[in-house]
């Protein structure tokens, strides 16, 4: 079959002051931040013609979807679709040199890393709510296969959630540079404070921080000096600040070791909406399209969805007046990250299918407050993944992948901001291939021989070094919002218009609904609470 070949999108981005690694299709890349040079390249050869042999080394990753590097920035580990977690020393990174190679029970929801006295730990949630560490080693292992099915025997999750665990955040002990403690959020409004470290029990939880209306998507600690340094008042432990659904942020800060709502700010829900051009109902149709091996041609999301016995019998019931109201815009706050920067601290807010990201100053969560105008960095194509690089003596960097897939977003696959007189602005860089290739110009077309899918596959690319190339009809039954078709769940807005729901606050004024929680917290509940944690520390130890 002979057709166009289109670049798939970069669907992943990380960085440290020293590399930047990158996700296109089946291809890793790490390049050099500062000089742009190619450091490692992975290509795993997706290719369904018959007598067609995988590239070289084995095996290779199924569609790279998560990367994050170490803080010590010497390891790089990498989550897939084939429920495989590989690391990385950025040195040598070649398949068969993994220095670990983990299957894993479930798909990777979220992955990052958190320093261990052992070594650099790396953790993983997966979408059933069961979050897993690992710490790694210094040598490579000799047969990551071996290695790998010896690990899954004694593989054990160290916390869990009954619904899907959305984000992670870690609270770093007063004597010891590991954390003591786990905040753990998922899609049910649940916020958890649990205990972290070698011998502690991260069962054990210490409390709950009730109230959030939405879906918890991000959440992150402040080192209590710079929130101090910001106007909020002191605490004894790290600030945390978490999404509520996705036009929301809650402050929380701590006295004497428990966690109390400080400030409920809301931003203009309006304005972020109008960035948003995903539909989760699209994305829905799509992954069904993925997902049916008789559908050979491309999607496409103006076609009316095919008549179902179920669909024509609400049809025939009533024309117009029993349909189901039309959803809006689904908001999805997904990650929050500070920074400095002109000597004040930042809030970076990315939305999921948002096609800008947004900044709020710090300042500015000091109080419940409405609709707080966010500044802008206008990307002009959804924004899947973003690194943020904040090197000492350089000011803060901010490289975006966007999905430039024909007829969803237009320009570079990957991009380059940098802090210009409080806002981003765009920085080409002036870097070599190929590199350039993912920060210049228009997506990548080519022609070429297609190849035909064997049955099962969802997938099919031929390999091309830096971007991995796709006939159209894979690229447009390509998921990459799963958050926008997971996390929300209807209704989106109250009768009057306002925003996130809950079952049992949303008729409840914000004071109405902050008095019913903290007389829920202080109730005989949480006197049981206390009771069994002193018995499991009573008989785990305390240290």
């Amino acid at each position: 079959m002979h057709g166009a070949l289109h670049a798939l999108p970069v669907q992943a981005v990380a960085a440290t002051p020293d590399s930047l690694a990158a996700l296109t299709g089946a291809n890793i890349l790490v390049f050099d931040r500062r000089t742009g040079t190619l450091k490692a390249a992975l290509d795993a050869r997706i290719d369904a013609r018959a007598g067609v042999s995988p590239g070289p080394g084995a095996p290779s990753a199924v569609f790279p979807r998560l990367c994050a590097f170490s803080p010590s920035g010497q390891h790089l580990a990498v989550a897939s679709d084939d429920k495989i977690l590989r690391v990385w020393h950025v040195d040598a990174i070649e398949y068969g040199r993994e220095v670990m190679f983990q299957r894993l029970a479930k798909r990777a929801g979220t992955l990052q890393w958190v320093p261990s006295a052992e070594g650099d730990e790396v953790v993983v949630a997966d979408k059933f709510g069961d979050v897993w560490s690992f710490v790694v080693g210094a040598a490579p292992t000799q047969d990551v296969a071996d290695a790998a099915d010896e690990a899954e025997a004694s593989l054990r999750p160290r916390l869990g959630h009954v619904s899907m665990v959305t984000c992670l955040a870690f609270l770093p002990s007063d004597n010891a540079a590991e954390p003591n403690a786990i905040v753990s959020c998922d899609r049910d409004e649940h916020i958890r404070l649990s205990r972290w470290g070698a011998r502690r029990a991260a069962h054990v939880v210490e409390q709950y921080l009730l109230g959030s209306r939405s879906c918890v998507g991000a959440v992150i600690a402040l080192p209590a000096d710079r929130a101090a340094r910001a106007g909020l008042p002191p605490s004894d432990r790290p600030v945390l600040i978490s999404s509520d659904g996705g036009a929301c942020l809650r402050v929380w800060c701590s006295e004497e070791r428990t966690y109390h709502l400080r400030a409920t700010v809301h931003l203009d829900a309006e304005k972020l909406a109008s960035y948003v051009h995903i539909d989760a109902a699209t994305e829905r149709r799509r992954e069904r399209a993925a997902s049916n091996l008789a559908l050979q041609g491309a999607f496409d999301p103006s076609a009316p969805e095919p008549d179902t016995k179920r669909r024509k019998h609400a049809d025939d019931a009533d024309d117009s007046e029993s349909a189901l109201p039309a959803h809006g815009v689904s908001l999805v706050i997904q990650h929050l990250e500070l920074f400095e920067a002109e000597g004040r601290d930042w809030l970076l807010v990315r939305i999921e299918g948002a096609e800008a990201v947004f900044v709020v100053p710090l300042a500015a969560l000091t109080h419940d407050a409405t609709n707080v105008e966010a500044r802008v960095c206008h990307v002009g194509a959804p924004v899947l993944q973003t690194a943020l690089v904040c090197a000492p003596g350089e000011t803060p960097e901010l490289w975006t992948c966007c999905d430039d897939r024909p007829g969803i977003g237009a320009g570079p696959a990957l991009r380059r901001w940098s802090w210009q007189d409080g806002a981003f602005s765009a920085s080409p860089p002036d870097v070599p291939e190929p590199l350039a290739e993912l920060v210049h110009g228009a997506p990548v077309t080519q022609e070429g021989d297609v190849p035909v899918p064997e049955p099962g596959t969802t997938l099919v690319a031929v390999a091309r070094t830096p971007r991995a190339l796709a006939p159209l009809a894979t690229l447009s039954k390509l998921c990459l919002y799963s958050q926008i078709m997971t996390w929300p769940k209807p209704p989106q807005a109250n009768p009057d218009g306002s925003p996130f729901t809950s079952l049992f606050l949303h008729q409840r004024t914000e004071a109405v609904a902050r008095d019913m929680v903290e007389r829920f917290q202080a109730g005989k509940r949480a006197a049981g609470r206390a009771k069994n944690q002193a018995s499991i520390q009573q008989q785990f130890g305390t240290d």
